[in-house]
């Protein structure tokens, strides 16, 4: 098996890779499995690790993350992607984000295996999937409410399925209607994600961890949460690098571009860098069930 997942929608990446996981724990209890992380660039400890047998021959499972991140990483990989191809074990790479077209490293994984690309959903699709989630807590009115759901809540899944499972949550067993979904949908505010990004800055970690605790309890998600505060973080890095460029071509809205530079002069680079570096780690431990997403997200703001 070798697999390439990418795509900007990470809701349904991280799901697809959760499943895949799981299925493989369900048939080797975990054994031979291993994880590796692209931006460390040690493209020769994967390989060694192909290389070895196992000692009764069982095909090992080998998962690795931001397979293009670096391009040393991703150089050696194309090297050696006869070898990879050829290989008798299981391979998955999985790449937040999105992946051109062109790109040489997804074109030999077309052809050398499958590559799946996961991309926002919107309109029809968008709707179709809501009916889905609701379909599968037993609430066949999804398709009925969808669409004012999806207007309401946007399409960033995490926080769709967020506001799907309180909604199931509050109608306790009854019939779900376009006015429950009105009455309790709202959208996380980019302030309280910033007032939380300035708590971190300011060291003031438990005032950080009283404000996600604040949010879970209101009905957020961790992973939501840690979407939100990594997209800020990412945020910072590029306005640390390059903030000359200016919010267009950053691809930053002007408010939130303005807002990141203030909090960019709190930190130096390399901190930036580690920080999201902890962020990814954390969010990628959480998704492949090392850790739990609340108790994760608490270690990740202590360890800040």
């Amino acid at each position: 098996m070798l697999i390439f997942l990418y795509g900007a929608d990470t809701f349904r990446l991280s799901r697809k890779l959760e499943q895949i996981v799981a299925e493989y724990n369900g048939r080797s209890k975990g054994l031979d499995f291993a994880v590796f992380d692209g931006a460390d660039n040690r493209q020769d400890i994967f390989f060694t690790g192909l290389r070895q047998r196992s000692l009764f021959g069982e095909k090992k499972f080998f998962i690795v993350k931001n397979p293009i991140a670096n391009k040393n990483f991703k150089e050696g990989l194309l090297d050696g992607m006869d070898e990879i191809a050829a290989s008798v074990h299981n391979i998955l790479f999985y790449q937040e984000g999105k992946v051109l077209k062109a790109d040489r490293f997804l074109k030999a994984m077309a052809k050398h295996g499958q590559a799946q690309e996961f991309l926002p959903l919107d309109g029809v699709r968008l709707e179709q999937w809501i009916a889905r989630e609701f379909a599968e807590l037993g609430h066949s009115e999804g398709a009925s409410i969808a669409p004012v759901l999806a207007l309401r809540a946007g399409n960033d899944l995490w926080h769709v399925y967020n506001e799907i499972q309180k909604i199931v949550h509050f109608a306790a067993g009854r019939r779900i209607t376009a006015v429950d979904v009105e009455k309790n949908v709202c959208a996380i505010s980019s302030n309280n994600i910033f007032q939380t990004v300035d708590a971190i800055a300011d060291r003031s970690k438990k005032r950080a961890i009283e404000m996600i605790k604040r949010h879970v309890q209101k009905g957020d998600h961790p992973l939501y949460l840690l979407t939100m505060i990594a997209a800020q973080f990412k945020n910072l890095l590029l306005v640390k690098s390059c903030v000359s460029a200016g919010a267009v071509r950053l691809g930053i809205h002007p408010y939130v571009f303005s807002k990141s530079v203030r909090q960019a002069r709190q930190f130096d680079l390399d901190q930036l860098k580690e920080y999201y570096r902890q962020i990814r780690q954390t969010d990628f431990d959480i998704k492949t069930g090392k850790i739990d997403a609340s108790a994760g997200l608490d270690l990740l703001i202590a360890a800040m």
